[in-house]
């Protein structure tokens, strides 16, 4: 921020300030060829960030759901760590390649890990990330373990990490008649059904797994209807393009004023 101010104080440019989590949840009004229009929900799933958002316009982010503690993308890094998987990409990616390589229809004696928090609006990331690390400690260590091993973990990984996303994204989408969360009692002025568009956004958005788990649970609640949109890979972690992009949207918020400072925590939905 410090060399925007100062290469718009040398050339007589106006600033416009952007929350980065919202150029996440505006990056598919660049990318798609069809666009989603308002209003649509948007998953932002970062290192830093797990939340469900209903985008009613430019300026109106309502959240449905956050985490109460670790994010998704943390959840990855560390369980990337622990199972010394190296530097040679992104952990997320190192992650999804090494569970790539294990049969899910290997049959297993029970699941590794927990499905957390499923059925409320609340994510929560550091007991799956704590059970992850028993499971590895059970086994001796990551060095003791097997390739097979860390990939069937890996791959109970991704499936433990994806249920409470797949969990809020169906619940927020599917009358429950009564039953448990639902987004109607979240917005009581919108329906589910006037939801067309889901938006997948930030650093673990580029995991396939993903893109593929939520569609295939929309499809089995009968939510055919739902286009999910999710930027290019490239684009799903921070980038300028996103940035740049969300200035655009936001030119008439351009300002002079150098005042303003860098907001670690800036609310989404003010």
């Amino acid at each position: 921020m410090t060399a925007a101010k100062a290469l718009a104080t040398v050339h007589g440019k106006p600033l416009v300030y952007v929350h980065h989590m919202r150029a996440h949840a505006l990056t598919p009004l660049l990318t798609e060829p069809e666009p989603p229009s308002f209003p649509f929900l948007t998953l932002l799933v970062s290192g830093g960030h797990t939340m469900l958002v209903l985008v009613h316009g430019l300026d109106a982010f309502q959240i449905l759901a956050n985490t109460l503690d670790d994010s998704v993308g943390n959840a990855f890094d560390k369980f990337a760590r622990e199972l010394e998987l190296g530097w040679q990409s992104a952990s997320g990616a190192l992650v999804e390649a090494l569970a790539a390589q294990h049969d899910p229809l290997q049959a297993v004696d029970k699941p590794y890990l927990p499905r957390i928090l499923l059925g409320t609006p609340t994510f929560s990331y550091s007991g799956l990330r704590s059970a992850a690390m028993r499971q590895i400690s059970i086994a001796g260590g990551a060095r003791t373990m097997s390739s097979k091993e860390k990939a069937a973990l890996a791959y109970d990984f991704q499936l433990a990490a994806f249920a409470p996303l797949e969990d809020k994204i169906v619940r927020a989408l599917v009358p429950q008649r009564g039953r448990g969360w639902q987004l109607a009692n979240s917005c009581a002025s919108i329906h589910p059904h006037e939801i067309r568009s889901v938006v997948c956004s930030g650093g673990v958005a580029s995991n396939a797994f993903l893109r593929r788990r939520l569609r295939d649970a929309l499809d089995s609640h009968g939510r055919h209807d739902v286009t999910l949109h999710f930027p290019p890979v490239s684009l799903c972690m921070d980038n300028a393009a996103m940035i740049a992009w969300a200035a655009h949207l936001y030119w008439h918020e351009r300002t002079h004023d150098l005042s303003p400072h860098v907001v670690a925590k800036w609310p989404l939905d003010v």
